[in-house]
């Protein structure tokens, strides 16, 4: 019985002694996972600050640092981010600067403090982390949208968005940056209301030139041989007179047809007496005289001559335009248009001057860059004017109306709305658009040449930062400013699209509002991937909801609400754009 009693104890000892022996092995292995995952999220973390440097750096290259800047750059870009990084350390950050590659690369060694694995030995766990940059200068075309509706002279909107474009522009075009950064930056600017002042592009853009004469010939109202005093009444004489010398220039009967003289028309007047061989003489004390046509007056004497004016004799005149009149003459028996009423009749007649009885040709010569949109099968593209449909433009048509000296009068502005004064196309700003350009001075004094008021035709500035880049617009843009084809190699182009309104002005609502309009504008643009940046500044709605829509996506759209959140967001914007530029 003691025997195997000693034979248990001896068992137990060697489970304990090959459980001592397995322990070490067991931690190590748990030991080893647990910190293989931190020595991974450390190693994650590198590679993204050491991504982050390298991108960095080549922002920095494009604007003309040395290679030794380079490397100081990257180097002080690590320590700042993973310098505090516990149980973390690293060698110096190895860099290299290819110039005939245009390439950055970078690497680093580093070693992680073990926790557990130490029982075997293992104190650090190495990696190496490694990311490279281009930093060649590919062709970027911008083209700017700001609106200066009236909304934008609220809250200091324009005066804060003045601020915030010139900082996008010295991200994209900094100083001191590298000749090859600035030969191959390009940015373009337009503004809008409810139109677009196209300044010196406009003959190309409207077809006609920024002066323009319009004509109309108008029919006379009747000839020299249509001449006629008319059907005369027996029972009194109605004569038309020039007061200026007491003369009579006509009896007036109805349907009379009348020539004045050239010189005659500044004082007319009409004046009825009675024929002595009628009835109605010495039966009529009062008279009422209603005039209507060009002129229009109402009067009443009691004494003849029954002048339409007064006073002593045929009395004074006035000027009349010419055209087509009645008169309606009211005879009584008494004073103050008493007692019986002895007369009744309207009489018809038309006066023309001398110089009107032959046709006349009408013209008006107006000055204005302003325009609106297209219309038609291109609309929404990006075709050029010429072979898509010239952009519409201030016209001036005449409107025949005889109760108007001359036969008329001109209406200017759009015939397509001629009774809606929103419309009438003088709402155009003094902003002409800013073709293509790397000139810093031209960009900021337009920027700070900005002013606000009018409508906002949103789709018309949407339409118009497309064409600033749009290929096929080099009939427009030419010279230095062409935009790069849409298949230039190492090229991108972007818009950055502004308002702080709803869109609310459109010459063609047949083909949609303003707002779906933009929008299928937007579109067409994105399908050509044109990159669509946009801000909603203090925009209700229905102007976030358009530009939102227009965004290449949710990255690329911003609704600031203060002056530090719109210049946050044209940085960032400025900032994206110039990434464009970098692949790792």
């Amino acid at each position: 019985m003691s025997t195997l009693k000693n034979l248990s104890r001896d068992k137990s000892g060697q489970v304990a002694i090959l459980f001592a022996l397995s322990i070490i092995p067991i931690v190590a292995v748990a030991g080893f996972a647990i910190d293989f995952q931190q020595t991974v999220k450390r190693k994650a973390k590198v590679q993204l600050v050491m991504d982050s440097a390298v991108l960095a750096a080549a922002r920095v290259k494009q604007t003309g640092a040395t290679n030794e800047e380079i490397k100081l750059t990257v180097q002080q870009f690590m320590d700042a981010q993973i310098g505090g990084l516990g149980g973390l350390s690293c060698d110096p950050t190895s860099v290299v600067v290819s110039d005939s590659a245009e390439e950055i690369d970078a690497s680093i060694l580093c070693e992680q403090t073990t926790a557990l694995i130490k029982v075997v030995g293992r104190d650090q766990m190495p990696f190496r982390v490694s990311s490279a940059s281009e930093y060649g200068i590919d062709k970027v075309d911008v083209a700017f949208m700001f609106d200066v509706s009236g909304s934008m002279n609220s809250s200091n909107r324009l005066i804060n968005l003045k601020a915030a474009a010139i900082e996008a522009i010295d991200v994209l075009l900094p100083d001191g940056a590298s000749p090859e950064l600035i030969e191959d930056t390009r940015l373009a600017m337009v503004s809008y209301n409810s139109m677009v002042n196209a300044g010196e592009f406009f003959p190309d853009v409207a077809g006609v030139p920024a002066t323009r004469t319009y004509e109309h010939t108008v029919q006379p109202l009747f000839t020299e041989a249509d001449l006629t005093e008319g059907n005369l009444y027996d029972e009194m004489h109605i004569g038309l007179y020039d007061t200026d010398t007491g003369n009579l220039i006509s009896e007036i009967g109805d349907g009379a047809k009348i020539k004045i003289e050239d010189w005659q028309d500044d004082d007319l007047t009409i004046a009825v007496t009675l024929d002595p061989s009628h009835d109605l003489y010495g039966q009529v004390d009062s008279m009422r005289m209603q005039l209507r046509g060009t002129e229009y007056k109402n009067k009443t004497e009691n004494g003849e001559p029954y002048a339409l004016y007064g006073g002593s004799g045929i009395g004074y005149g006035q000027a009349w335009d010419m055209g087509d009149f009645t008169i309606r003459l009211r005879a009584y028996s008494e004073n103050y248009l008493d007692g019986t009423k002895l007369f009744d009749e309207t009489i018809s007649f038309s006066l023309a001057l001398e110089s009107d009885l032959v046709p006349q040709d009408k013209s008006y010569t107006l000055t204005s860059t302003c325009v609106w949109e297209r219309d038609g099968s291109d609309s929404f593209t990006d075709a050029s004017p010429t072979a898509g449909g010239y952009l519409a433009h201030r016209q001036a048509w005449f409107v025949e109306d005889r109760s108007y000296s001359g036969g008329g009068y001109w209406e200017v502005g759009h015939p397509n709305r001629p009774n809606n004064s929103a419309y009438d196309g003088d709402e155009c700003r003094d902003h002409d658009p800013v073709e293509l350009t790397n000139d810093r001075n031209t960009l900021t004094n337009y920027v700070n040449s900005l002013d606000a008021g009018g409508w906002t035709a949103g789709h018309l500035g949407v339409a118009w930062t497309w064409y600033l880049v749009a290929e096929d617009w080099k009939t427009v843009f030419d010279g230095d400013a062409e935009p790069l084809a849409y298949t230039e190699p190492d090229s991108a182009k972007a818009v950055i699209l502004m308002t702080d309104g709803s869109f609310n002005a459109e010459i063609y609502p047949g083909q949609g509002d303003s707002d779906a309009q933009a929008r299928s504008l937007c579109d067409n643009m994105k399908a050509k991937d044109v990159k669509v940046y946009a801000v909603a500044l203090n925009a209700p709605q229905a102007g976030k909801d358009v530009l939102s829509d227009c965004a290449t996506g949710p990255d690329y759209y911003f609704e600031p609400e203060t002056a530090a959140e719109l210049t946050e967001a044209y940085q960032k914007i400025a900032t994206s754009i110039s990434d464009l530029r970098i692949s790792k």
